[in-house]
């Protein structure tokens, strides 16, 4: 990662994505930063929430939780550019998040 590009993912108001048939993405809301999944809204300020990601060779895996309910398992070739920015987005949010708690 070049110096600063972890400080661009935290301003950005947000992101999405096709992965298959649905539409996944990020935004900054002022309720804090929230994730959609299509048309489902989950905030990501609440404690309700887990992630897996699985980075392989060929493909990768994202699993969303929500109160323990899978709301998004997806796989995804490697070259699709959805995997890293998500994964680098809910680290520095759990990172800040942390730190504000401390």
């Amino acid at each position: 990662m070049k110096s600063g590009e972890g400080w661009s993912l935290m301003i950005r108001k947000g992101f999405y994505t096709k992965v298959g048939k649905d539409f996944v993405g990020v935004y900054l809301s002022a309720e804090g930063p929230k994730l959609f999944i299509n048309r489902d809204v989950y905030e990501l300020q609440s404690s309700c929430w887990d992630v897996e990601m699985v980075m392989g060779r060929q493909n990768h895996i994202v699993n969303f939780y929500w109160k323990g309910e899978v709301k998004l398992s997806v796989r995804c070739d490697a070259s699709h550019d959805v995997f890293m920015p998500l994964y680098d987005y809910l680290s520095c949010r759990s990172g800040a998040n942390q730190a504000h708690l401390a």
